[in-house]
């Protein structure tokens, strides 16, 4: 008997064996330090310069809702002006806070003890002529 992922990529052609995407489960995206990782989380960060938006607050608004959902937290920031680049802070699960074994105290982002100098989040963002706008997103 097959099972139902196998089916699905005989039939529907989802992934393969050697490339899952992040929503896959198999990659841990919580191990946001590990380079390979990284890059699959980046390449569906950037996935929203696919898509023009109304306002560039939008795009963002739904990138932090998407990184949510696999513990990054970004942090609030303003886009002025028809095209700008913005960077914003990114935390794990709410960042660390209390005691670590050796008694000294922790307050963190969650990420800089495994990734020298955290995450962030960079975005650069353009008004079409269109008056539609263009937002391009990466994890550095």
């Amino acid at each position: 008997m097959k099972t139902f992922k196998k089916y699905l990529n005989e039939h529907v052609g989802v992934g393969t064996p050697e490339v899952n995407s992040v929503e896959d489960g198999s990659i841990g995206v919580h191990n946001i330090h590990d380079p390979e990782v990284l890059k699959r989380v980046n390449a569906f960060v950037g996935s929203i310069g696919e898509r023009e938006y109304i306002k560039p607050g939008f795009a963002l608004d739904e990138l932090r809702t998407k990184l949510s959902q696999i513990g990054l937290e970004v942090s609030p920031c303003t886009m002025d002006g028809d095209s700008g680049t913005v960077t914003a802070e990114v935390n794990a699960h709410g960042g660390r806070f209390g005691k670590d074994v050796d008694g000294s105290d922790i307050n963190d982002d969650g990420i800089s003890h495994r990734k020298e100098g955290g995450l962030k989040l960079e975005v650069k963002y353009e008004t079409l002529k269109t008056g539609t706008s263009k937002v391009y997103a990466k994890l550095v």
